[in-house]
């Protein structure tokens, strides 16, 4: 995640000679790569590449393969045909300053704005790199991850095992542990999640020596409180909501920053705009990063039913994705404050307690109606049949 922010000076501030209008400051890849081949191509006039071509003839394709990368991989959107004028300054730059920009924090900034876009009810498609939120669900969830073939399964010391943690699953995969891939059954599985099923810290610390020991400042900057910046995207990094992930202690998360809303709103629609005049004031807390970690201890056990975190976390949150899903949770909950109020109840005050244990108790019952205990009763006996004759 280390490097300059993704931002660039003006939205349609690039105009190439000869290229077509601009359909909202994107321009149509076909037009781009026929041009390529238009000018390499020597049917129509054009001059064939080969290895005497000028330098410059040759270095526009290894930025034609980044465009490829930009477009299909990292930050993909709906208009599968158009691509961004900003993005073509980056790519037509210096191998310098490309390579000096912090690209891994630039996608997580268009992940996790397409991810808030998908949420809306009415969104039926989602973009962004889609690929990191499912690494992110196998390493974290095993009972949804494929089984990779160990006997394919790539070791530490296979090249791109190196390169990327994630590339281990591009090795044979088999599904047959999954059942079948229904929406309702894994909406179900989730809302039944327990504590022991997830796993916060997937990554072993030798796996972490291993892939980030060449770039020693990666490891503080996962828990640094900062804004991820991708042109006109601005979403917060707010890694002390999720401490556990990182191997830490979980504290009581801070407030949302408040210019997150105004920030949201800004969808490149804007016209042309200096982001980074308007941004100057994120962009001062990207460049001193190092200085926003979450300071804690390291986190050890499972947290109880009655930490801060625990509380706040089932007050403000919407814990369940289904209605029988809330009335199993409450079910559960309700269980567990009377086994605690067993434990601790006061036998002075013993007619209060029991008021309220009747009140939870009712509760319960309105939930195992909601449930349905109909559906758990056994199904009627069949009709014994006479013997044929």
């Amino acid at each position: 995640m280390d490097g300059h922010r993704v931002v660039s000076a003006k939205k349609g501030d690039h105009d190439a000679d000869g290229h077509p209008p601009l359909s909202k400051g994107q321009v149509p890849i076909t037009w781009l790569t026929a041009e390529i081949r238009r000018k390499h191509n020597p049917e129509v006039g054009g001059i064939p590449l080969t290895e005497e071509s000028s330098e410059r003839d040759k270095d526009i394709y290894p930025r034609i393969y980044i465009l490829g990368m930009i477009k299909g991989v990292f930050f993909p959107k709906k208009s599968n045909n158009l691509i961004s004028n900003s993005w073509l300054k980056i790519i037509l730059g210096s191998w310098d300053d490309m390579g000096n920009l912090s690209w891994a924090s630039a996608c997580l900034a268009h992940l996790y704005r397409s991810l808030c876009n998908a949420s809306a009810r009415a969104v039926k498609e989602i973009d962004g790199a889609m690929f990191i939120v499912q690494f992110w669900a196998w390493e974290h969830l095993p009972w949804i991850a494929p089984k990779v073939d160990p006997d394919k399964e790539w070791g530490l010391d296979h090249p791109l095992r190196h390169e990327a943690y994630g590339c281990r699953w591009l090795g044979e995969k088999t599904c047959d542990n999954l059942g079948a891939h229904k929406l309702e059954e894994y909406r179900r599985k989730l809302d039944h999640l327990w504590e022991a099923e997830l796993k916060f810290d997937p990554y072993p610390e030798r796996i972490v020596v291993h892939h980030v020991h060449e770039f020693p400042l990666h490891p503080g900057q996962w828990c640094t409180r900062v804004p991820l910046i991708c042109h006109h995207i601005v979403e917060w990094h707010l890694p002390d909501r999720c401490l556990r992930q990182f191997g830490r202690e979980q504290c009581l998360p801070l407030a949302v920053p408040e210019s997150q809303r105004r920030y949201h709103g800004k969808d490149g629609r804007q016209g042309a705009t200096n982001w980074p005049e308007e941004y100057a004031k994120l962009i001062r807390l990207w460049n001193v990063r190092q200085d926003q970690d979450i300071v804690t201890g390291s986190h050890v056990g499972w947290m109880g039913y009655h930490d801060p975190y625990m509380e706040t976390y089932r007050r403000q949150s919407v814990r369940y994705m289904t209605p029988e899903g809330a009335a199993d949770g409450a079910l559960f909950d309700g269980i567990e404050r009377i086994h605690d109020l067993a434990r601790t109840a006061d036998h002075s005050a013993a007619g209060r307690e029991v008021g309220l244990i009747r009140r939870i108790a009712s509760r319960l019952l309105g939930c195992m109606r909601a449930r349905g205990r109909d559906h758990h009763r056994y199904p009627p006996v069949p009709p014994v049949r006479p013997p044929p004759v």
